[in-house]
């Protein structure tokens, strides 16, 4: 990895106090992980999703389905 940037430094610093919380963010933007689309229902959710979809994670609100 290349040297992080002075503004994500500095944004770093001003979102986190301690030390390896900053590293732990400059690693997560600049070494993004592989994620499954999601859809955001603004309507009421179908009874039958034509999608295939993964079992909610408890912090997942209940309007939103990741898909498989």
């Amino acid at each position: 990895m290349e040297k992080a940037s002075n503004l994500l430094l500095k944004l770093s610093r001003s979102l986190f106090a301690d030390t390896a919380e900053q590293e732990n963010f400059i690693h997560a933007v600049t070494n993004p992980q592989a994620f499954n689309p999601a859809i955001l229902w603004v309507q009421p959710t179908p009874t039958e999703s034509p999608f295939d979809i993964e079992i909610p994670v408890a912090w997942q609100p209940e309007f939103v389905d990741r898909l498989a």
